[in-house]
């Protein structure tokens, strides 16, 4: 049992880290592309 908390832990911070990036290159490609709107 403790294993597989071990297991599922590992899995949901690793989930939880996918999402945070996917996330940050999200926000980042917008606020990218905000500045290059208003550069012209």
């Amino acid at each position: 049992m403790l294993e597989f908390w071990s297991n599922w832990y590992e899995t949901v911070v690793s989930v939880e880290v996918l999402a945070a990036i996917i996330v940050f290159v999200v926000v980042g490609t917008g606020i990218i592309m905000l500045a290059e709107g208003r550069r012209r």
